[in-house]
C-alpha cells in the first residue's frame, strides 16, 4: 500500500471526525414519492374538469356579443336618424347665407322675399289643408288670398294672415312685424294684437296695442330697397346688418362705441358708401384689416 502523503493524511483524519446521517427510510421515502405523483395527477385532472364544465353557450354568447352591440348602435342611430329623414323628406328648406337674398313662390302663388342669414321650412303639403311656415331670421311676404290662413310661426309669435303684404323679423335681438297691404294678427301664448296696413310692431316679448308704430317712411321695409333707415338705432344693431349684408365682421376699438345711436337713411347699395356714411353720422372712423372693420 502506498504510503499517504501529509495532506491526504489530513483529510484523512479529519474525514472520520465528520459523523454523516443516517441513510433515510426506503419505505418513507417511497410514500413521499407517491403523495406528490397522486397530487400532480389530481391538479392535471381538475384543470380538464374545468375546462369541460364551461357552458357551451359561453362560446355562442362571446360570438353573439359584437352583434348584439352592433345591433343596439344601429337601434340608436335610427331612433335619432329616421325623425332628420321624415323631417327631410316631407320638408322643403330654404336658406340664405351673409350677402344672399333670394325669391321663393309657394304653391299658393305666394311669394317670399328672403333676407340675407334666414331660414323657412314648410310642408311639401303646403296649400293642402294649411298655409303654414316657419322663419328665423327676416322675410318679405306677398301673400295671396285664400280660404285657409296663412300663417308664420317664429320663436318670438306667430303671424296670422288671409291675403296681405308684410314684412317679419325675428332674430335673437328682437322682433318686428310691419304691415304694406290687409290685415295682420300677431299672438304669443299671452296676448295678440292686430296690425292694419301702415302699422307695425317691434317688441321683444309682449304684445299690447300701445306697442303700434306706423310706419315712418315708405318704401317699407328699407332692406327690400337696398337702404338702412335708423332711427335712434345702437350702432351695434346697425353693424349687426351691415355684417350679414356685405359679409363682413366689425371690432369696436372701445367697446362703448357699441352703444352710439345713429339716426339717417343709408343708402347699402355699396359697402365703401355704407360705412362713409356710418363715419360721417357717427364721427368715428374706421379701418379694414381683411374682411374685419374695427370702429375707433
Amino acid at each position: 500500500m502506498k504510503k499517504l502523503d501529509d495532506i491526504q493524511q489530513l483529510i484523512w483524519e479529519r474525514s472520520a471526525q465528520v459523523e454523516l446521517p443516517s441513510p433515510p427510510d426506503k419505505e418513507e421515502v417511497w410514500m413521499r414519492l407517491s403523495q406528490h405523483m397522486d397530487i400532480s395527477e389530481m391538479n392535471k385532472d381538475m384543470s380538464q374538469d374545468q375546462q369541460r364544465l364551461v357552458p357551451p353557450t359561453q362560446g355562442f354568447w362571446s360570438g353573439f356579443r359584437p352583434r348584439l352591440t352592433y345591433a343596439v348602435a344601429l337601434g340608436i342611430v335610427l331612433v335619432f336618424a329616421l325623425p332628420i329623414a321624415y323631417d327631410t323628406l316631407t320638408t322643403e328648406t330654404f336658406v340664405t347665407k351673409a350677402t344672399d337674398f333670394q325669391t321663393v313662390q309657394l304653391p299658393d302663388g305666394s311669394t317670399i322675399t328672403l333676407n340675407a342669414g334666414s331660414q323657412i321650412k314648410y310642408k311639401k303639403d303646403f296649400n293642402t289643408d294649411h298655409r303654414s311656415l316657419t322663419l328665423s331670421g327676416e322675410a318679405y311676404f306677398d301673400v295671396q288670398k285664400g280660404n285657409t290662413p296663412f300663417t308664420v310661426n317664429t320663436n318670438h309669435g306667430q303671424v296670422t294672415v288671409l291675403g296681405t303684404s308684410f314684412n317679419v323679423r325675428a332674430r335673437e335681438d328682437g322682433f318686428e312685424v310691419g304691415v304694406n297691404e290687409g290685415i295682420v294678427k300677431v299672438s304669443n301664448d299671452a296676448k295678440s294684437v292686430i296690425l292694419h296696413k301702415g302699422q307695425m310692431i317691434d317688441v321683444d316679448s309682449q304684445f299690447d296695442e300701445k306697442n303700434l308704430q306706423n310706419v315712418s317712411y315708405g318704401n317699407y321695409p328699407d332692406w327690400m330697397h337696398e337702404k338702412l333707415v335708423c332711427d335712434q338705432t345702437p350702432l351695434s344693431e346697425v353693424c349687426d346688418e351691415i355684417e350679414r349684408t356685405f359679409g363682413i365682421s366689425f371690432k369696436f376699438a372701445n367697446p362703448f362705441l357699441s352703444d352710439i345711436t345713429v339716426t339717417g337713411v343709408i343708402d347699402a347699395q355699396d359697402l365703401n358708401t355704407v360705412l362713409s356714411t356710418i363715419s360721417l353720422l357717427t364721427q368715428h372712423e374706421f379701418k379694414f384689416d381683411g374682411d374685419t372693420c374695427t370702429i375707433f
